[in-house]
This record gives C-alpha cells, sequence and structure tokens, in this order.
C-alpha cells in the first residue's frame, strides 16, 4: 500500500512539476470545481529527505489516499518560482469552494505574510507551516511547531558525551529554538568536563540541501580526533543525509548521531533516538477537520504537550554489536533518564514559551 500511495504521489507531481510553465502552474491535473481538493506547495529544497519535507507529502497524501480527495503538489526550483505558484493558486482559486492549499515551511513565510489574499469560496483556504507570526492575511491560518523542549530532551540524553550542533543556516525560528533548546537541555545535565559546540553549514537557505557538505564538514571533523567521539544533533533538513551518511562510512569512529524529525533508525546504526516534528500527522488532522466543515484557528503553536513534537528512544540501537563502550551496550542508558528529562523538557518549554 505505501508504495501505492508514493507511485500515486510521484506520478502527480512529476506532471505538476513538468507543467510549471507562464501559461499555467496548475492546468495540468484538473479537478471538478465543486469538488473538496487539496494542493501542497513544497519547498523548493526538493523531496528525498527522509525527514520533516517527506513527512510533509506523507501527511497530505495519506489524507488523500484515506479520503478520495483530490490532490495536486507544486515543485519549485526556487523561492521566486514558487512565489508565482502560490499568487496564481490564490488567482485561480480565490472564488473557488472548497479549495486548501498547504504551505510546508518557514522559507515562504514572508511571502505569504505580505501577500494580499481575498479568499471569497466557501470553505477555501490557506495553510501555512512554521510561522509564528500570530496576524496573517484573511484566509491564511498559521501552525508554529515548537521544537524547544524536543531538543532539550535531546541535549539533556546526550549529556553522557560531547556534542557537536550543525545547523543549516541563521535566522530561521525552527533551528533557533531546537538550538536554545538542545543547549539548555544538555547544560542542565551533561557529565563533568563534557562540552557541546556549535556550527552552522552556510549563511543562507541553500544550507538545507547541501548534503555533500555537511558530509565534509563531520568528516574533517572527525579527522581532528584520535578517537571520536561525540553526540551530532544535525539541524539540516535535506543536508542532514550528508551527515548520517558520514557516520556510516566511518565505522570505527565512537559518535553517535541524533535523527531529526522522523524515526531514522533504520538509516544508520548509530542513532540512539530521534527528535520528532509530527508534521504528517497534523497536517492529516487539520485536513480532516476542513473536509469536516470546521474553522481552523488563525494561528496555534504546538510544542510537546500538544503533540507537535517529541524524542523517541530506539530499542533497535542495542541490537547492532558494532560499538565497543560500556554506556553504549548498557540498555539503560537513555532510558534511565528518559521519563525523568521528559517531563522536565515540556516544563521548560512551558516557560520559554511564555517568555517570547
Amino acid at each position: 500500500m505505501i508504495k501505492q500511495r508514493w507511485s500515486y504521489l510521484l506520478l502527480t507531481a512529476f506532471v505538476l512539476a513538468a507543467c510549471s510553465d507562464d501559461d499555467s502552474l496548475l492546468e495540468s491535473y484538473e479537478v471538478n470545481a465543486r469538488q473538496a481538493r487539496v494542493t501542497l506547495l513544497a519547498t523548493h529544497n526538493g523531496l528525498g529527505d527522509n525527514g520533516y519535507i517527506d513527512s510533509s507529502v506523507e501527511g497530505v497524501f495519506a489524507f488523500s489516499f484515506d479520503t478520495g480527495t483530490p490532490m495536486q503538489m507544486l515543485l519549485p526550483d526556487s523561492k521566486e518560482e514558487a512565489e508565482q505558484m502560490y499568487k496564481q493558486w490564490i488567482a485561480e482559486n480565490a472564488d473557488k469552494d472548497s479549495a486548501v492549499l498547504v504551505v510546508g515551511t518557514e522559507a515562504y513565510g514572508d511571502f505569504v505574510e505580505r501577500t494580499s489574499v481575498r479568499l471569497t469560496g466557501k470553505g477555501t483556504r490557506v495553510l501555512l507551516f512554521e510561522s509564528n507570526i500570530t496576524e496573517q492575511p484573511d484566509g491564511v491560518s498559521s501552525i508554529f511547531i515548537n521544537r524547544y523542549g524536543a531538543a532539550y530532551l535531546c541535549g539533556a540524553l546526550s549529556g553522557i558525551m560531547n556534542a557537536f550542533v550543525i545547523a543549516a543556516t541563521p535566522g530561521y525560528n525552527t533551528l533557533e529554538d531546537a538550538i536554545e533548546g538542545f543547549m539548555d537541555g544538555y547544560n542542565a545535565h551533561h557529565e563533568e568536563g563534557k562540552k557541546a559546540e556549535f556550527t552552522y553549514l552556510a549563511d543562507g537557505e541553500e544550507g538545507f540541501a547541501m548534503p555533500d557538505s555537511a558530509y565534509h564538514l563531520l568528516s574533517n571533523r572527525m579527522e581532528n580526533f584520535l578517537f571520536y567521539n561525540e553526540m551530532v544533533f544535525p539541524l539540516l533538513g535535506g543536508s542532514g543525509i550528508g551527515a548520517l551518511r558520514c557516520m556510516n562510512d566511518n565505522e570505527t569512529n565512537l559518535g553517535l548521531i541524533i535523527g531529526m524529525d522522523v524515526d531514522q533508525s533504520a538509516m544508520s546504526s548509530r542513532l540512539p533516538f530521534s527528535m520528532i516534528i509530527k508534521k504528517g500527522e497534523i497536517v492529516h488532522r487539520y485536513l480532516d477537520e476542513w473536509l469536516q466543515g470546521k474553522e481552523w484557528p488563525k494561528h496555534r503553536e504546538l510544542g510537546m504537550s500538544e503533540g507537535g513534537a517529541d524524542a523517541i528512544l530506539h530499542p533497535v540501537f542495542y541490537e547492532r554489536e558494532i560499538l565497543t563502550l560500556g554506556y553504549y551496550s548498557d540498555h539503560e542508558t537513555f532510558l534511565r533518564h528518559y521519563d525523568e528529562y521528559r517531563e522536565e523538557a515540556i516544563r521548560k518549554e512551558k516557560v520559554y514559551g511564555s517568555n517570547l
């Protein structure tokens, strides 16, 4: 069934991407104007990150598959093309009923927020992810997934080792909250003598799509240690594949890496836990409410206690007999403090949110 879902999704995506010319960005996938329909405007950094981007696509696709609702996916090649697609969708759907556009990335928040929108069709609306702006244009609802608490938990669990945080680029609220959360959790619970270091991969949004650069950055760092032994926290988007590949290619190192956005335990033997962003579930839930005729709040922030983010342990990590240090083979290493730190992370997130 999964293969069937993705085959249909990729076929739809291919058709829409291939037809993104000046004449019409959407005409290639016609649906009855009276039938409910969903369009996803995906990030120009592309699919296949096995993480956050694919999670949002799967959420929309699962909704379409479960309900029989037609869907479209727009795959821009650049932010400029994404803005063009957005404005054309507004122009073509403003007076139609039951059309929804999911804007799946923080990178597009600026042009969504500045574009005048007047959606007169019944049930027609826009859902913008990862914006913490509470006042959106009419017809636009926004969601911000607070990563502070989940990252705090990851940082607290990482305190048995030195840590290395790599973020794609500065200036993104989703990344900055996670960086601060991880560092706060780590500083509260790291063992004596351990430390955490931090770097950005790039100065701009290209940092989300530079897997080779992430690979080389981490590989060069490993060369500076006789025995590399750090917990890597990769806030990299699509570039995270490079960090995972580097860990897999250097099996003699003693480092570990945290899975990002989804359960990535199958991608590396060096993943003791993952930080989970439940975007797919949230998209599905919002679209279910929309199909039922329910209104969306203008803005909503979802953290750990609201089911927006979490961290999960991977028992399979201990089934791989390649690691030699004692605390790698102790099945209680991370579980021992998980529940305690998780409740603490939720409390800390609430305080953090109230201070913003």
